[in-house]
């Protein structure tokens, strides 16, 4: 459109000069055209094949031609294309492989060719030879017996083939099978991976022993599989044999602490509790479980009072302490509270075992009575000594300044040297009396004895 305008344009302009020349001369402008391949121009016989702006003067009349040709396509496919009887293209049916050709307009409007090669199937026949055990399904119909058959396969109108069934069926043979299970209580059992789970036992740890039989498609495929070989109808009986679980209740009590070893594992227990062991296995293979009913009561604290601390040749009085109900028993075979041992010459061990009344829980206590420490004379306005019983650390409240505080034991040990301190920490002692010596730096020696009850 632009060349055509542009050629007006040029036409105007020349058109004084061909007045000039040619007083009688005219412009004719023709419409512009659109032609496939080439164009045969009327005004002067020339055919053309590019598209152009073209002009030619006849008569004096100037005639200016704007062409468009428009190209033709010829397309092959050389890719076989694939198909069934028949294959449909445009608006033609194809029943035969091989190349084929189709006219088609392009967007111009000018013919196009392409080209196509199809490979299509033919029509056929088949025969089929099968045995069956009982029966076969053929094409959605259920044949019980042997039989020779023919039939056109319609799937593909277009392609009719020709299918012919050799039949053979062979009637199963009666199978059983029996198999005895033994089991545990509370067992499962199903015939498949599809079937419903069988309660094999009742609730609780009732045993019992039942026979489960079955006829089935299902159980035939896991106990008498069918070939053409072997042919079974089957009947599949389980007796189940059951073994008791096994359950063993044990009632208990100890003294603060308890160990039940079961399969060589400790279980060990600091307070009371009513616990179930389970994950067990009895002789049989079944599950064991252990239920445990313990007791933890605890031991009583015993300790000793009174003269752990008497000249030689005196005599000494003792006390049995506790803080429970307990009896008494002396290592001199008393069972009173109080003792009283005559002409200490020297250090005497005395035990004292005490045994709670209601629970057999015991424990036992131990002094040393010494008749070889000094007894001091320093009163309680000068020292003391608190708390006495202490649960943990004793104060030393002395008017004189101190210049070293141990500790002994009743057996006349030294277990802590504390310095010049006036806190003891017994702490991280046992229950029981200690003998606290003071020395004083104007050279006074006093003794105490702390009973240290946690």
């Amino acid at each position: 459109m632009k060349k055509r305008v542009f050629f007006l344009l040029l036409a105007a302009m020349m058109m004084p000069l061909a007045m000039n020349a040619q007083y009688n001369a005219s412009i004719h402008i023709d419409s512009t055209v659109n032609a496939c391949v080439s164009y045969t121009w009327s005004v002067n016989g020339v055919t053309y094949t590019t598209s152009g702006v073209h002009t030619v003067t006849v008569n004096d009349t100037l005639y200016i031609l704007d062409l468009t040709i428009n190209p033709v396509y010829n397309e092959t496919i050389t890719t076989p294309i694939q198909g069934g009887c028949t294959y449909t293209w445009g608006d033609s049916v194809f029943t035969t492989s091989g190349a084929h050709t189709q006219t088609f307009q392009s967007i111009a409007g000018c013919d196009s060719t392409v080209t196509i090669t199809l490979a299509l199937a033919t029509a056929a026949s088949k025969t089929y030879d099968v045995t069956a055990c009982e029966s076969y399904i053929w094409k959605g119909d259920t044949l019980t017996s042997s039989c020779n058959i023919f039939i056109t396969d319609t799937t593909n109108p277009q392609c009719d083939s020709l299918l012919n069934l050799n039949l053979t069926i062979i009637n199963p043979v009666q199978k059983s099978y029996d198999s005895v299970i033994t089991a545990c209580e509370r067992t499962r059992f199903r015939w498949s991976a599809t079937s419903s789970w069988i309660t094999v036992t009742q609730d609780g740890y009732t045993i019992t022993s039942e026979a489960y039989s079955q006829t089935s498609a299902a159980t035939r495929a896991i106990f008498h599989p069918r070939t053409v070989e072997q042919c079974f109808d089957s009947t599949v009986t389980i007796q189940f044999n059951i073994n008791s679980n096994s359950v063993t209740n044990i009632v208990e009590k100890a003294c603060d602490s308890y160990i039940l070893n079961v399969n060589g594992t400790d279980y060990e227990y600091t307070y009371s509790k009513l616990d179930t062991i389970s994950g067990l296995k009895a002789a049989n293979g079944c599950d064991s479980l252990i239920i445990l009913n313990l007791t933890i009561n605890r031991t009583p604290d015993v300790f000793i009072t009174g003269d752990l601390r008497v000249a030689p040749g005196s005599d000494a009085t003792l006390k049995a302490n506790s803080n429970q109900n307990v009896s008494f028993l002396w290592s001199n075979g008393s069972t009173n509270e109080t003792i009283t041992l005559t002409n200490i010459q020297g250090n005497t061990d005395v035990w004292l075992t005490g045994k709670n009344n209601s629970t057999d829980c015991e424990n036992t206590a131990h002094v040393t009575v010494m008749a070889n420490l000094a007894i001091d004379g320093t009163n309680d306005e000068i020292l003391q000594l608190y708390p006495n019983p202490t649960t943990a650390q004793v104060n030393i409240n002395c008017s004189e300044p101190l210049k070293s505080v141990s500790v002994f034991n009743l057996m006349g040990q030294q277990i802590i040297n504390a310095g010049t301190a006036n806190v003891v920490d017994l702490g991280n002692l046992s229950n029981g009396s200690y003998v606290v010596r003071i020395e004083m730096q104007n050279g006074t020696v006093a003794t105490r004895t702390v009973i240290l009850s946690k």
